[in-house]
């Protein structure tokens, strides 16, 4: 809408110079029409160049595009250093499950974060995970490491840590739904790849099917 209205702006805008140009050339050539729409006609052209490329540059685009980038790349530095911390707990902790499940953890983020340092696109199926399930995978994480590190085991801590163990567990679940919806679209695009190959496979020996039978 704003575009549109900067558009209509810069034709009336236009317009309205060509006409003063008109009558510029016009009384400075003593009344010659012809020269007058050429004046009328270059002051349009020149007027709505020079509007245009002051208050609709061609790069609005590009400027997006970085703008979305320089988001993107300060949301994976972020990412990295969360990342970093959920790696650095699975080496304080004593339970082998607990341990499995960090490691999972560990490595569906940075398959996450290096596939979209990679094709930065990816960002958009992936906010929940930068927004939601990392944060809370590390915020967690710390919590257990904390918890488990207490000096004094009482029967709150016991509780606390089981329920922590619980939500790593679902955690662990739900990032593996993230990484599915990051790999969503190649997985399509291997599917449609798939099917065009067998339907060209199913064409070609149909063609020679009938080559053989007219034989």
């Amino acid at each position: 809408m704003k575009r549109f209205l900067l558009q209509s702006f810069i034709l009336i805008l236009s317009f309205n110079l060509a006409a003063i140009g008109f009558l510029i050339v016009f009384l400075l050539t003593g009344n010659q029409i012809q020269l007058g729409i050429l004046g009328a006609f270059g002051g349009f052209l020149g007027s709505y160049w020079a509007l245009k490329r002051k208050l609709l540059p061609n790069n609005d685009l590009e400027k997006i595009e970085r703008k979305e980038k320089k988001y993107v790349n300060a949301q994976l530095k972020e990412a990295k250093e969360k990342a970093k911390k959920i790696n650095s707990s699975r080496f304080r902790v004593r339970s082998i499950f607990v341990y499995q499940t960090i490691t999972k953890l560990s490595k569906i983020s940075t398959k996450i974060i290096k596939m979209v340092e990679k094709e930065p696109v990816r960002y958009r199926t992936a906010q929940n995970f930068f927004h939601h399930h990392l944060d809370s995978s590390a915020i967690i994480t710390e919590k257990y490491v904390h918890l488990l590190n207490q000096p004094v085991r009482t029967h709150e801590v016991s509780l606390a840590l089981r329920e922590t163990e619980g939500a790593l567990k679902q955690l662990e679940r739900s990032m593996e739904k993230e990484l599915l919806a990051v790999l969503s679209g190649d997985m399509n695009n291997l599917t449609t790849e798939i099917k065009l190959m067998n339907q060209s496979n199913y064409q070609q020996l149909d063609t020679d099917k009938r080559i053989i039978e007219k034989k």
